[in-house]
């Protein structure tokens, strides 16, 4: 498969046709630069050609702001006032208006094109979507084109190829695999999937066949609720991965505001910043300190001495029940039937004691307050929380209830003074970091600009604390749902069983079962073998661009492909520890080590490819990863990301050099350069 050219056309910030040649691309000069200032238009060229193999039906590609719900598709391409310019070049539009981008290839001795059509229509309000791929100028129908472009390349695998270099960190930061079905989709794995889940029909139904009606009903309703539980964990698994996503993106955004504040600190002498970073490392220390005291004499009775009028209403609740004597429900049924029970003993007795009615009437009241007097209390009343409670454990509860009662205001007045320690350590810190700021930098501008980047900076972490709440309540809904599938696969497992018999007279469930049985075992023995292939490509390209680190040395893969890091001693590295540019390089190796397993030859582009990762690393990349990255490699750097000596270090693998010129930031025009020129 070669690669010819790349087309966008009124598009984003594009006008007119923009082409970038891929033509004269070889094994050796592999790279197109394409560069431009920010804001050009790179991370536009970036979304076009993701958008012509998602095309507008993908929520991923409608996520234009981290943290914000997936527009529509039609405001995804008009735009909204003040939050989205839109797919359509604003200045340009009219009805029959056209959007689109190609790509152009050829294969096995035919050519082929790929171009996504946006049409605009009803006065501006709405547009059309059109897909047309061809083959040697013959255009497939619309289901055949979508297959056609699905098999050039899938829309889960689709962030391996076209990528920001600073977004790609959810590689290394995953520790719940939530990349493992697109990575297995790129490896070829998901067709053994695929085949399971029809054979696990077949195998259902087959495995039904022969019970009883009533049997064979009730299998099915639990199969239902099953799959409707599985839809459950499901869902909350999918939206579970989303904030971890929308975490990672947000966390990327906070470095980078955090990276620009840095740069306006220049007003203080070393020693005097030091000195002020001692007093508020103090500070910290101290509440560190505090916040382990607090932990550690926090009583796990917390939630009973934050309710003490509860406690008092609780104590005398449990009092009045043990005061009372015996049960509730024994004193009453003494009281009802001892006195009559006693006269009729009276009565059958040889020779026979016959009493008045008066003297019935007397003993009857003698019984009755001889058992008062005995501590057995007539009309006894037993509250409903205390029924089925022994009266020893009573007795333990008045006493537990008793001491709350009488210390619990002691115990929150001592824990409140904590918290208000607490709250003045944080006060001081919190003063201490605002006058480092406010000396650290110098001018009213920079001021302001620090100060919006700190409130920037703050929101981030508020919403990546919101995110976390979430996450935790998605994870308990999972959590739940799959107790619920393994439950329910317990009560079917046991209806089968009831029938074994007729179950091993099943020939046809019998053979399907052995057939599913056989391709389970193939498809782990398969998986197995190509992550241990993944994962010694990953240790190799981990030895190349993380060379130079005393961090990380090597990397292993789990079943779900997860990357965990060793040192040099072979410990694991934790992921807090790590770096963000050397998170970058992780992700990097690792979809080095992926494509190259994968061997699927389509064009990459990385935007903002150096990113965060310091001199000596991007010197690796620039001399191993970039000429092996992709064929051909599209890079996006900005006007000043590569410097005379980086480009000068990619010559020789640069077959083409564009630059986006784009006046006035919505009017980009691709246009070619020597490949001599430094950036």
């Amino acid at each position: 498969m070669r690669f010819l050219r790349l087309e966008v056309q009124d598009m984003f910030a594009y006008r007119n046709c923009n082409r970038i040649d891929f033509a004269e691309c070889t094994p050796e000069k592999n790279i197109v630069v394409v560069s431009g200032r920010n804001g050009a238009g790179k991370t536009s060229l970036l979304n076009a050609i993701k958008l012509l193999f998602l095309g507008t039906r993908s929520e991923v590609m409608r996520r234009i702001r981290v943290g914000d719900a997936p527009l529509n598709p039609k405001q995804f391409m008009l735009g909204v006032p003040g939050r989205w310019y839109g797919v359509f070049p604003y200045d340009e539009r009219r009805d029959g208006a056209l959007a689109r981008v190609a790509l152009y290839w050829e294969e096995g001795g035919a050519s082929y094109s790929a171009e996504r059509q946006f049409t605009l229509a009803r006065g501006r309000n709405d547009f059309s979507e059109r897909l047309l791929v061809a083959r040697n100028g013959r255009f497939f129908g619309e289901e055949d084109a979508e297959a056609r472009l699905e098999t050039l390349l899938p829309n889960e695998v689709v962030p391996f190829f076209f990528f920001d270099g600073e977004q790609i960190q959810s590689l290394a930061d995953a520790d719940v695999g939530r990349e493992s079905v697109e990575i297995e989709r790129l490896l070829g794995l998901s067709f053994l999937n695929d085949i399971d889940r029809q054979l696990e029909v077949y195998v259902r139904e087959r495995r039904r066949a022969g019970l009883p009606e009533m049997v064979r009903s009730r299998i099915i309703a639990l199969e239902g609720e099953q799959k409707s539980e599985e839809a459950r964990a499901e869902s909350a698994r999918r939206l579970r991965v989303a904030l971890e996503e929308e975490i990672a993106d947000i966390e990327a955004a906070k470095a980078r505001a955090e990276e620009a504040r840095n740069k306006l600190r220049s007003g203080l002498s070393e020693d005097e910043r030091r000195k002020m970073e001692v007093r508020i490392a103090n500070f910290s220390r101290q509440r560190e300190s505090l916040a382990a005291e607090i932990a550690s004499k926090l009583p796990v009775e917390a939630p009973f001495l934050t309710n003490l009028p509860l406690v008092d209403q609780a104590f005398r609740t449990i009092d009045d029940q043990l005061k009372s004597g015996a049960a509730a429900g024994l004193a009453n049924r003494l009281h009802q039937n001892l006195p009559v029970g006693t006269i009729t003993i009276l009565h059958d007795l040889t020779p026979r004691v016959t009493l008045s009615a008066a003297q019935s009437q007397a003993l009857k009241e003698g019984v009755t307050q001889l058992l008062t007097d005995m501590g057995v209390p007539a009309d006894s009343f037993e509250h409903p929380l205390f029924a089925s409670v022994a009266p020893a454990l009573r007795q333990q509860l008045r006493d537990r209830f008793l001491t709350w009662q009488q210390g619990g205001r002691d115990t929150v007045a001592a824990h409140a003074d904590l918290l208000r320690q607490m709250r003045a350590l944080n006060s001081q810190q919190r003063q201490a970091q605002r006058e480092l700021d406010e000396a650290d930098v110098v001018s009213e501008e920079s001021k302001r600009r620090f100060e919006q980047l700190s409130n920037e900076i703050d929101a981030a972490e508020g919403e990546i604390r919101r995110r976390l709440q979430e996450i935790v309540v998605h994870e308990q809904d999972e959590s739940r749902a799959s107790r619920a599938v393994a439950a329910l696969a317990d009560q079917i497992r046991a209806a089968y069983e009831e029938h074994a018999d007729v179950l091993r007279e099943n020939k046809a469930y019998v053979t399907s079962r052995a057939v599913r049985l056989a391709l389970h075992a193939y498809r782990e023995r398969r998986r197995a073998a190509i992550r241990s292939s993944v994962e010694d490509r990953l240790r190799e390209k981990i030895a190349i661009l993380l060379a130079p680190s005393q961090l990380i040395k090597s990397a292993s893969l789990t079943d779900n492909f997860i990357m965990t890091y060793q040192d040099e001693e072979g410990e694991d590295v934790a992921r807090q520890s790590i770096s963000a540019g050397m998170r970058q390089l992780v992700a990097m190796a690792m979809l080095w080590a992926l494509k190259e397993e994968a061997n699927r030859p389509l064009p990459v582009m990385i935007d903002t490819p150096l990113g965060r990762i310091d001199r000596e690393n991007r010197n690796l990349l620039m001399s191993d990863y970039f000429p092996e990255a992709g064929y051909p490699l599209v890079l996006l750097p900005t006007n000043t990301e590569f410097g005379e000596h980086g480009f000068d270090q990619l010559a020789p693998h640069i077959s083409k050099r564009y630059e986006i010129q784009n006046q006035g930031g919505r009017t980009a025009t691709i246009v070619e350069q020597p490949v001599t020129r430094v950036l």
